[in-house]
């Protein structure tokens, strides 16, 4: 079956026993993101979630965040978006192509920070504002202050990249798990950021959509933008990764 009907299979999403999904390898260029001895520990936490990481995230590359559950890769990424202040060390934007470090990332005002950096979270729910598809997609724009029918174009070519047009007046919350998904790496690339982290962005995808996230963050990453992502999907790791940034337990 597998043989005969394969092709019907991979048009209907399904995942198929040895498909395997590739992308160029990126060319890194000027160092984008920068963390120096970064730690953080919860407020009512008797260790550190995280420990003395370095990293540096270049344009032109995508860097996979692995390791095993409770190994910090969520707080790596959100350390990394300007989401978390650490408790030790610094997470810095760097701007091209001088290098110039403008500064910790936690310390940006909103407004500077998504122009830098757009964050995915795990549970793509948690950040979303609006009651439609399309106006979700409108507000990061609107926000960092673009022409409102500038914001609607880029929003409809979003939708259309990501298979999202047919929901566009829909509440992003009545969105399938993998529509949810697009629609959250649909909102954090709507502002242009340099930068793109993620955490575990295929999750509850079926092949097709797993191969679309796979273009779009080629393609991404081949305008010369950075690309950070936490993931056990070691196929993810293995068609995009330029490198791997393993956390142990």
């Amino acid at each position: 079956m597998f043989t005969r009907d394969r092709a019907s299979l991979d048009a209907a999403g399904i995942w198929v026993p040895g498909v395997r999904l590739e992308a160029r390898r990126g060319t890194p260029g000027e160092r984008s993101l920068e963390a120096r001895g970064l730690t953080y520990r919860h407020p009512a936490g008797d260790r550190d979630a995280l420990a003395g990481v370095d990293l540096d995230l270049h344009a032109g590359e995508a860097v996979a965040v692995t390791g095993p559950n409770g190994a910090g890769k969520t707080t790596l990424v959100l350390l990394m978006g300007g989401l978390l202040r650490p408790t030790r060390g610094t997470a810095s934007y760097s701007a091209p192509p001088a290098r110039r470090v403008e500064g910790e990332l936690w310390r940006m005002p909103a407004r500077a920070l998504v122009r830098r950096v757009g964050s995915v979270f795990q549970d793509p729910s948690h950040q979303f504002l609006r009651e439609r598809v399309d106006r979700e997609i409108e507000t990061g724009p609107l926000h960092a202050g673009a022409d409102p029918a500038d914001a609607r174009r880029l929003a409809h070519g979003l939708m259309e990249r990501l298979r999202l047009g047919h929901v566009a007046a829909a509440n992003p919350f009545t969105l399938s798990g993998g529509e949810q998904r697009r629609l959250s790496i649909a909102t954090a690339l709507a502002t242009s950021p340099s930068a793109l982290l993620l955490d575990e962005p295929t999750f509850g995808q079926d092949r097709r959509g797993h191969a679309d996230l796979l273009s779009l963050l080629d393609a991404f990453r081949g305008g010369g933008g950075a690309v950070l992502f936490a993931t056990h999907d070691t196929l993810l790791v293995q068609a995009l990764a330029d490198r791997e940034q393993r956390l142990a337990a």
